[in-house]
């Protein structure tokens, strides 16, 4: 009988081989388990790096497009503030115009108030006298706002409270008449001016 086929020789054999393939099956798994430890750590890292890389980039953006609103406000900006200076000017330069032409009707004043023809061909004579009352004053000071209604009780106590001191010669002529209708057109041509200025600022914001 031989020496390898005996028994005591078989199981310690097998036994050998056993542990050596268990070593090698553990060997394997524990170089297989580090290969995948590694392998993952470098996924995460990997996945990590994607993950600061869109946050940096998404910062940039935003930084870039903050930028670029403010760019665009500023431009803006400047835009309506040569827009409120242009109106500015032509406000101021209408504004001028309009005293211009005050001073320039003020000045015809005597001159239309002095003498009159009844026709073209009629020679010029001095012109009649013209008288306006307390009350034509009173009205007339009303309407325009220079002063507030002296009667608030309706056409009959006005009538009752005025009498006749509303039949009073007001002590002013054509002259005074036409002197305030030329400065309070002036008032109104500049009001308006202004509203038509303060619309287009308006318009442009």
């Amino acid at each position: 009988m031989s020496a390898f086929s005996s028994p005591w020789f078989k199981v310690p054999f097998v036994a050998g081989l056993l542990m050596i393939a268990l070593w090698a099956f553990l060997t394997a798994l524990h170089d297989a388990h580090d290969t995948g430890y590694a392998l993952a750590e470098a996924k995460g890292q990997a996945a990590l790096e994607q993950l600061r890389m869109e946050h940096a980039n998404a910062d940039a953006a935003r930084a870039l497009q903050a930028a670029a609103d403010a760019k665009a406000a500023a431009n803006a900006l400047r835009e309506q503030t040569q827009r409120a200076d242009q109106v500015a000017a032509r406000l101021a330069d209408q504004q001028r115009q309009y005293r211009q032409n005050t001073d320039r009707l003020t000045g015809e004043i005597a001159r239309v108030n002095d003498l009159y023809r009844a026709a073209l061909d009629a020679p010029p004579v001095p012109l009649p006298d013209c008288r306006f009352t307390r009350g034509f004053v009173r009205v007339w000071d009303e309407a325009t706002g220079a002063a507030m209604p002296a009667h608030s009780g309706g056409a009959a106590a006005t009538s009752a409270d005025a009498g006749a001191a509303d039949q009073l010669d007001a002590g002013i002529g054509r002259a005074d008449l036409l002197r305030h209708h030329i400065r309070y057109a002036e008032q109104c041509r500049t009001t308006a001016a202004q509203l038509d200025a303060l619309i287009d600022v308006l318009e442009d914001h």
